[in-house]
């Protein structure tokens, strides 16, 4: 009885002490965050580190400037400009995209060759861009983390966290929520019209990856994994373009059916 009430004070004081209430300029709410912005650029750092050492890093020039060209553009107009934002195509033929804490965005070689223009290719782009700026990353291993305290301070154990980056990068391979998936594709829709991008283009590419998870849906780690559900966010993106939902899309919004 002693062991596990010595736990839940450590777990109170550790949250009086780690929280802290900010507003979010995102959301436009005030939330809890365990992780102040510095914190979250140092877990940044530490997933980036472990997933550059897992997957080998498009060296090519031009590849490198197209993808660096348009995050410059969309971050100039995104709603967290405090932070430094990094962006590598990291090789692999899956259609897939993934961003970190801190302002990191990655590109599978397969989703990258998958694009049509430029305007796609910044679509999935604003799209990690929103993820980061709204902080659903950071809230996401938030969570994680937390439960992993759980499971030190229940077996005594102190130090550095073994395991800890491999369990945050597992985190975030797998889908977001659907409310964070939608906020992030208005946001890059916010992000595309600021920085001069044409947010339709958007669309094409999101019936492109429904399409082909239709033909291939069983690959390891695709886009339909870590981004759910094309069909209701192709509604989502054209009632933000167009500022109405059209009936179509109201329909793919209100199917129970996924």
């Amino acid at each position: 009885m002693r062991y596990i009430f010595n736990i839940l004070n450590l777990l109170v004081l550790i949250c009086l002490l780690g929280c802290v209430t900010e507003y979010n300029v995102v959301t436009k709410k005030q939330e809890v965050i365990l992780y102040d912005t510095d914190k979250e650029i140092r877990i940044g750092d530490s997933v980036a580190i472990k997933i550059e050492n897992e997957y080998d890093v498009i060296e090519d020039v031009d590849v490198n400037e197209r993808v660096e060209g348009i995050l410059d553009r969309i971050v100039g107009v995104c709603d967290r400009k405090n932070l430094k934002y990094f962006i590598k195509v990291l090789e692999g033929e899956d259609l897939n995209a993934i961003s970190l804490p801190g302002g990191y965005v990655y590109i599978f070689k397969g989703l990258y060759d998958s694009v049509d223009n430029d305007d796609q290719l910044a679509g999935v782009i604003a799209h990690e861009v929103g993820h980061i700026t709204a902080k659903h990353s950071i809230k996401r291993l938030q969570n994680v983390y937390g439960a992993l305290m759980l499971q030190l301070l229940a077996v005594q154990t102190a130090g550095e966290v073994s395991g800890g980056v491999n369990l945050a990068i597992n985190s975030l391979f797998v889908a977001y929520s659907q409310d964070d998936e939608f906020l992030a594709d208005k946001l890059s829709v916010k992000y595309m019209k600021k920085a001069g991008y044409d947010p339709r283009e958007m669309v094409v590419f999101l019936n492109k990856i429904k399409k082909d998870h239709e033909k291939a849906p069983l690959k390891q780690i695709n886009y339909w994994k870590t981004h759910p559900n094309p069909s209701k966010r192709i509604a989502i993106v054209n009632q933000e373009i167009n500022g109405k939902l059209e009936f179509k899309d109201y329909i793919t919004l209100t199917e129970e059916r996924f």
